[in-house]
């Protein structure tokens, strides 16, 4: 089934329960967990494990080549609070769902310092599709980090992700879109668009696929605290399509992941 019949049933679930454009129901969740259980949460798997990055450029302060950022290190996460990673593709459809259901709780865990959340930007759609539009993505997002935007723009540019999996990606006035939607304007909105029309970050998101690669994540969604695997798709109702955000928030502030919800290959 493509991604697009995929869309369209969740889409008519969802106008059927009546549910707003963040809440995805019945038929379409069904499949997205039928396929998260089955591979313990990393849906879109990348069909290549060689290397994609082009070199060295300009990185995120504080961070070094292929390593995750940390969007909310600001926040001076508490002493031994757990580390949450997420590693994500703008273009993923998974992903989409993903960041609907559970993105806004981890969040603001992260932000209240109750976990230390690190995010892999990765670019699995652009070697299924070629091209390096999930790498732009991802370079236009850490240039919203930049300036203080982070949340509010992965949120923005995730609902604008593309009906269709193509070498084309996203429009480039999806971006610009997504900028002024997260609330940048004047001297901000510049230093991002200048941040953006140098592709300034686009190695870098590069070589964090490369690194992550290495360590063994080849497709996305995935999550993971203090190093074991969490089954995300355990944590939705099939039925209804809610996600159990309490039990994912005592799993994340525990930084122990119980042995109902690991990952198993």
């Amino acid at each position: 089934m493509s991604t697009n019949d995929r869309k369209a049933k969740a889409q008519a679930a969802a106008r059927r329960g009546g549910g707003g454009a963040n809440v995805i129901l019945v038929a379409g969740i069904v499949i997205v967990l039928a396929m998260a259980l089955i591979i313990g949460g990393v849906i879109w798997a990348s069909r290549d494990t060689g290397g994609s990055a082009g070199g060295s450029t300009q990185l995120p302060d504080g961070v070094e080549q292929g390593q995750p950022i940390e969007p909310f290190a600001a926040a001076k996460p508490a002493k031994g609070a757990p580390v949450v990673d997420v590693y994500e593709d703008f273009r993923c459809p998974i992903c989409q769902v993903f960041e609907q259901k559970m993105g806004g709780s981890i969040n603001e865990l992260a932000q209240d310092g109750r976990i230390r959340l690190r995010v892999h930007l990765k670019t699995v759609i652009d070697t299924n599709t070629g091209g390096n539009s999930s790498a732009v993505a991802g370079s236009t997002a850490v240039c919203a980090a930049d300036q203080g935007r982070w949340q509010e723009y992965h949120s923005a540019l995730f609902a604008l992700q593309p009906a269709q999996e193509t070498r084309d990606g996203f429009p480039y006035g999806s971006y610009t879109e997504a900028a002024e939607e997260a609330g940048l304007s004047g001297d901000s909105l510049a230093s991002w668009e200048d941040c953006v029309n140098k592709d300034t970050y686009v190695d870098y998101v590069k070589s964090v696929d490369d690194q992550t690669v290495k360590d063994g994540i080849t497709g996305t969604p995935a999550i993971s605290v203090g190093g074991t695997k969490l089954n995300w798709g355990a944590l939705i109702d099939e039925k209804t399509g809610r996600a159990d955000t309490e039990r994912l928030e005592q799993v994340l502030t525990s930084g122990t992941v119980p042995r109902d919800l690991r990952v198993t290959r």
